[in-house]
């Protein structure tokens, strides 16, 4: 349900770009930190729509993939603990 959430939000926000690029073909003057360039608003604004969208991506992905190790490693962690809870289970039942 999540998915189908944002698929659905981002599909709003690409049409929304679209919508609002195409009504806008003014040229616009862009300064760079080194140069200048002019160029249609719609494709700035596209342009910068998937930046954004790929600068996200990648730290979501950096995210996840923390995660992951983070996950990988508590269960590692997890199962050696249950190794010794069960030895020591077993030791107690033995003593008793």
């Amino acid at each position: 349900m999540k998915a189908i959430f944002s698929t659905l939000l981002l599909v709003v926000l690409f049409v929304t770009a679209l919508a609002m690029g195409a009504q806008n073909d003014e040229l616009v003057r862009v300064n760079y930190l080194i140069a200048e360039s002019e160029m249609r608003l719609s494709w700035l604004m596209a342009g910068l729509f998937i930046a954004g969208f790929i600068t996200c991506l990648l730290f979501l992905l950096a995210f996840y993939t923390r995660i992951r190790l983070e996950r990988a490693t508590l269960k590692r962690r997890l199962a050696k603990q249950q190794k010794q809870l069960n030895k020591f289970q077993d030791e107690m039942v033995k003593d008793s």
